[in-house]
């Protein structure tokens, strides 16, 4: 793996905001950036088959002259908006396998919070749902309208498993080497079914008047959180989350997500609705990453 961001855009409405997100990144952590667009050539590379009963052997150069206008075209318009310093790539194949292949390289990937396209299709099963699902690289979503601007402020959504305690020592690492402020949040709620009932507690200190006080004290011990960058409150679910990260004027929402169960365990139902609602940038950190 080589130091470094991916940003990868389907040259649509998402493509300035990923571009914009990644320049910050990249600079504020002194790594490279390298802008990524996949040429989708799955309708040309299956014509043979799928034409089968008209197809002629001559067609085939005509389809690879296009595949090479196609990526030619790409390659002219992603080189007149990235920065002068970004390297540039192209390829040709399925945007989620190849985006993925790629990522494997890089320490962090920028992609388009949503959108119609393949590389935006994030909310919908694209390629960050694919990249969120395989659990190997931190990825950083961001809506057209809402790019990462500046990075002074890091709120980090933690409680007492594993996937938090990697958001948090990812998060706490980034904030170091870019000079942020790293916040952890902690939602509780009493009440039943839901997913802020403090279970890490005895039952005994689950007492109305001093939770908040109990759950500060145990995450403060399981995951050493210092006093003043630990914000236990009253909340439930993703509303909750979304209200600390507004109050405290985060310019960057972290989040865990699993790395070793099922598809949809993995990532966690709160993470995917998360992907739909956050109203800033969301950086999903698999739980094996390593600051």
């Amino acid at each position: 793996m080589r130091e470094g961001v991916l940003a990868a855009v389907d040259l649509l409405e998402g493509t300035e905001a990923v571009l914009t997100s990644a320049e910050v990144l990249a600079r504020r952590l002194g790594w490279p950036l390298v802008a990524l667009h996949v040429v989708e050539n799955g309708y040309l590379k299956s014509a043979p088959r799928r034409f089968a009963s008209v197809w002629r052997p001559e067609y085939e150069k005509t389809l690879e002259a296009a595949d090479r206008v196609l990526r030619g075209l790409a390659e002219a318009a992603l080189k007149r908006v990235v920065p002068p310093d970004a390297e540039v790539l192209i390829r040709s194949g399925h945007p989620a396998r190849q985006v993925a292949g790629e990522a494997l390289r890089h320490r962090l990937v920028v992609l388009a919070a949503e959108g119609t396209a393949p590389l935006e299709r994030v909310a919908r099963g694209g390629v960050s749902h694919y990249l969120m699902h395989l659990g190997e690289v931190p990825v950083l979503l961001v809506a057209a309208d809402q790019p990462l601007l500046k990075l002074d402020r890091i709120g980090v959504a933690v409680d007492d498993s594993e996937a938090g305690r990697s958001a948090w020592r990812y998060a706490e690492a980034l904030a170091g080497a870019v000079e942020a402020e790293p916040l952890a949040f902690h939602l509780v709620s009493l009440a039943p079914g839901t997913c802020c009932v403090p279970t890490y507690l005895p039952r005994e200190y689950l007492e109305e008047g001093r939770v908040l006080e109990h759950a500060r004290a145990a995450l403060k011990e399981k995951l050493g959180i210092p006093e003043d960058r630990l914000v236990v409150a009253r909340g439930d679910e993703v509303g909750g989350l979304l209200d600390l990260a507004r109050d405290y004027g985060v310019d960057l929402l972290v989040v865990g997500s699993k790395a070793k169960s099922s598809q949809r365990a993995r990532v966690g139902r709160n993470v995917v609705e998360l992907v739909y609602r956050a109203d800033r940038p969301l950086l999903v950190v698999p739980e094996a990453t390593k600051p």
